[in-house]
């Protein structure tokens, strides 16, 4: 386990536990996957699967780093960010869930680590493009 100052934590030398949150973070892909797949439009920012899917994705955000997985931090940072600067009762874009859950599937899929390079970037803007237009 790697620290930097006392604050940051790295567990991406430990090649069991990046294995169980790499475990874990698919499982969680899959329900998120499951949720959006599930929503019909309107979905609105207050309902209990657009919560269930911020929670999962917050915890994605908060460990993707530990792990080497900054690329899963930067979705979930976009995504959990789309979500709170909503209004409880206006809709949220099916497009934006549907373009951020595909990425953690790709990042995934791909073991993507790190903040991914060239390829992570144009991601993330692509993501920001996506919120964008859909704001």
């Amino acid at each position: 386990m790697k620290t930097d100052g006392d604050s940051n934590v790295s567990y991406s030398d430990d090649d069991e536990l990046v294995e169980q949150f790499v475990e874990w973070t698919s499982d969680a892909v899959v329900e998120l996957r499951h949720i959006v797949s599930g929503l019909q439009a309107p979905a609105l920012r207050g309902d209990k699967m657009i919560n269930r899917l911020y929670d999962l994705t917050h915890n994605i955000k908060g460990m993707g780093a530990s792990f080497n997985f900054d690329l899963m931090t930067a979705v979930g940072t976009s995504l959990c960010g789309y979500l709170k600067n909503i209004e409880a009762t206006k809709p949220v874009s099916l497009r934006v869930l549907g373009a951020h859950v595909r990425t953690f599937e790709v990042v995934l899929e791909h073991r993507v680590t790190g903040d991914g390079g060239a390829q992570g970037e144009a991601l993330k803007l692509r993501l920001h493009t996506i919120v964008q237009e859909e704001s």
